[in-house]
Formats: C-alpha cells, sequence, structure tokens
C-alpha cells in the first residue's frame, strides 16, 4: 500500500503514466484529505479551533480516500462521498488527473522514491 497525501482539500483527482514512472504509480493509494489541515493540540486560538472542527468534520463526511490507478492510464478514486473515474498521465513527476465528465482536473507530484504523492 502507498501513501497519498493531499496538500489541499480541492485535491480532486487525476495520474497518468509513462514509462518507469507509470509503474511506479499503478496499484491502489490510500489517502487523508483531513491530514492536510494543519492543526496545532498546544494553539487554543479561535482560527485552530475553527480549523480542528473543519479537520473533523470533513473526516468524518469525506472518510477514507483511495486512489486505483492501472497500467493502461486510468484512475478511480473512492471515498465516502463518491467516486470518480478518468485518464492519467505522467510527466516527469507530475501526475494529471482528468475526470471522464471533464469537470476535474488535479495534478500530483510523485516522490522520489515513488512511495507518496501530493496535490500541486
Amino acid at each position: 500500500m502507498r501513501a497519498f497525501l493531499p496538500l489541499s482539500l480541492l485535491a480532486a483527482v487525476a495520474v497518468i503514466g509513462c514509462s518507469s514512472a507509470s509503474q511506479r504509480v499503478v496499484g491502489t493509494w490510500k489517502g487523508d484529505i483531513a491530514a492536510s489541515i494543519k492543526s496545532d493540540p498546544k494553539d487554543n486560538s479561535l482560527a485552530q479551533s475553527f480549523a480542528n472542527g473543519v479537520k473533523g468534520f470533513i473526516s468524518s463526511f469525506v472518510g477514507p480516500l483511495s486512489f486505483e490507478f492501472n497500467d493502461k492510464g486510468r484512475y478511480k478514486m473512492t471515498m465516502n462521498v463518491g467516486s470518480q473515474e478518468g485518464k492519467y498521465t505522467i510527466e516527469g513527476n507530475e501526475v494529471k488527473l482528468d475526470s471522464d465528465d471533464g469537470k476535474n482536473h488535479s495534478v500530483f507530484i510523485l516522490s522520489d522514491d515513488g512511495k507518496s504523492m501530493t496535490s500541486k
């Protein structure tokens, strides 16, 4: 299992393969959108309290996030609120996702070791 570390709440979905980089993304990736919300348990400010509340809401609403990438340039993203399918491409270390309905385009950065991705 590989880690998927989104950096923004708008992280939709997208990734496609080319040569050896495509082989590094093929498979199942798990992630947590709420993990992208910064929180400091020692910070009692109103802003931090709000961020913690949003993080809890998103975590319970969206739930676990899963991406499945196949070797034919297709992906499927699944979470509590639904799923999305589309095509992915890889350019360098960028994995670009385009949903089949044309409404979502996302770009993720694949780590040098191929073990994690973060939203751009």
